[in-house]
């Protein structure tokens, strides 16, 4: 593989992390918390967030992306991962626009049972 070729594609890492947490059209503010709950089929997610907990809904048009604003997919997102929302108002419900990882979990202590 060419390196020179592989470090052209780092400055555009910028770019897609610029874009990943660039807030919605809403003008509401990013919601920040720690994943909770993951049903792993319709698309909800729980969130904790300054002592507050509740789903994020999420389908197909939600944007997912990674740690370093690369887009990544929604079963890439574990319980305990520390992640950033954005979130629109449609009608009356509230849409989830964009999830990005902001840290990922821990990993498990092998010393424990």
């Amino acid at each position: 593989m060419n390196g020179r070729v592989l470090a052209a594609g780092w400055p555009f890492a910028g770019l897609l992390a610029l874009d990943a947490g660039r807030a919605g059209v809403s003008g509401a503010e990013p919601v920040r918390g720690l994943i909770l709950e993951n049903d792993h089929r319709g698309g909800i997610l729980v969130l904790e967030s300054d002592d507050a907990t509740g789903p994020l809904t999420t389908d197909a048009a939600t944007g997912f992306y990674g740690v370093d604003g690369y887009p990544i997919t929604r079963g890439d997102i574990h319980l305990g991962d520390t992640v950033e929302a954005v979130q629109e108002k449609n009608g009356e419900e509230w849409v989830t626009t964009k999830v990005r990882v902001l840290r990922l979990a821990p990993p498990p202590d092998p010393g424990r049972c």
